[in-house]
């Protein structure tokens, strides 16, 4: 006779034959799911120390050398833009004057005869 019909004849319901697997191969199972559960923590910790590491590196970037911070910030230096033409999207050809350009809001404070001029 095979597994699935006992000697009186009725054919053994599925979950009868999972708790018979389940009896005779107990520590295997056990074994497999403590396992996976293992593996499973295993891929967990290493998700969350690169992510804590991700957020490290990100906090620290913004603030890494404030000297590189106040480079990157200087204004440029004042300096005349000589006249030229600029061709527009369109075709046209348009004459722009020349200008200065650069320095800062502060500048102009310093000397007003040049502003007027």
């Amino acid at each position: 006779m095979n597994d699935s019909t006992p000697e009186d004849g009725e054919p053994t319901s599925f979950v009868e034959k999972t708790k018979n697997l389940y009896g005779k191969h107990k520590g295997k199972f056990l074994a497999a799911g403590t396992a996976l559960g293992g593996m499973a923590l295993a891929v967990v910790v290493v998700v969350a120390r690169k992510a804590m590491e991700q957020n490290a590196a990100e906090d620290t970037g913004s603030v890494a050398d404030p000297a590189a911070v106040d480079e990157r910030r200087k204004t440029p230096v004042k300096h005349p833009v000589v006249g030229h033409t600029r061709t527009l999207a369109d075709g046209r050809i348009v004459p722009v004057a020349g200008y200065e350009r650069g320095g800062s809001s502060d500048d102009e404070d310093e000397d007003p005869g040049e502003a007027a001029a």
